[in-house]
């Protein structure tokens, strides 16, 4: 399935009401090849300034200001955020957010990577969520911090990422998968020493594996990889642009 050139982001369906999940597409920006249009990445390589501009162009149309990414770095820590710390977390060395404040959009940066935004009743947490981070974690260590603020995830989105069609890897990778997921869920057997693997699939049995029902599990139909519209880190042999996908409780 792909993107419509008119459409700049796209909106979670199922998520609860003031709880405000987009992603921004590839389209109605300002960046040159190889990087066009609406590149959301810092760290690309492309044009600072036209990133900045960028972020202006989406910001207005999407009503969601001030958004804050990390440098990621495929771990596992989860950063927590509030309005009066938010430039001194902006760009730190981390892949996941948590804050218990309204009207904080909290940014994930991807080409392929899932975004995995996670909503409980009075906090939030997005996650960058590659095979390495996942395998060391990140979605366990994001629950802990809701039970220390008392309280408990109730829904979870997982964005546009690359599908299992698109994503071969070999069993050097596949041995090292974290068996608390159940992986072999998420593996078909390819041929001797390769599989495709379901990303996605991987990430809904880690939010299952903290006790998140999969009926409070929204999964992104689209892929990063094979639905036009998006950036695909893969695809495009490294040299991309990157989405931004941001989690916000809006009070309006």
């Amino acid at each position: 399935m792909d993107i419509s050139k008119s459409q700049s982001y796209i909106s979670a369906e199922n998520a609860p009401k003031g709880i405000e999940i987009k992603t921004s597409t590839r389209y109605g920006g300002f960046s040159n090849t190889p990087f066009d249009s609406l590149n959301m990445g810092y760290f690309t390589g492309d044009d600072i300034t036209t990133v900045i501009k960028n972020y202006y162009y989406y910001q207005n149309i999407t009503k969601t200001y001030n958004i804050i990414t990390l440098n990621q770095i495929h771990g596992n820590t989860v950063l927590e955020v509030n309005k009066k710390k938010s430039a001194e977390i902006m760009f730190s060395k981390a892949d996941g957010l948590f804050t218990n404040e309204n009207n904080l959009p909290l940014g994930v940066i991807t080409a392929d990577c899932l975004p995995v935004m996670i909503a409980g009743n009075k906090c939030i947490s997005s996650l960058h969520c590659g095979w390495r981070s996942l395998n060391a974690g990140i979605i366990d260590n994001a629950f802990k911090l809701f039970k220390k603020y008392d309280d408990i995830p109730v829904y979870a989105y997982i964005g546009a990422g690359i599908c299992e069609k698109c994503y071969e890897v070999r069993d050097d990778l596949v041995q090292q998968l974290n068996t608390l997921y159940n992986p072999e869920q998420a593996l078909i057997e390819k041929g001797t020493g390769q599989y495709l693997l379901n990303m996605k699939k991987l990430a809904s049995n880690a939010l299952i594996y903290n006790g998140l029902s999969i009926d409070n599990i929204e999964i992104s139909k689209y892929s990063s990889c094979c639905s036009k519209g998006f950036y695909s880190y893969r695809l495009e042999n490294g040299k991309t642009g990157r989405m931004v996908t941001t989690i916000q409780r809006a009070v309006r």
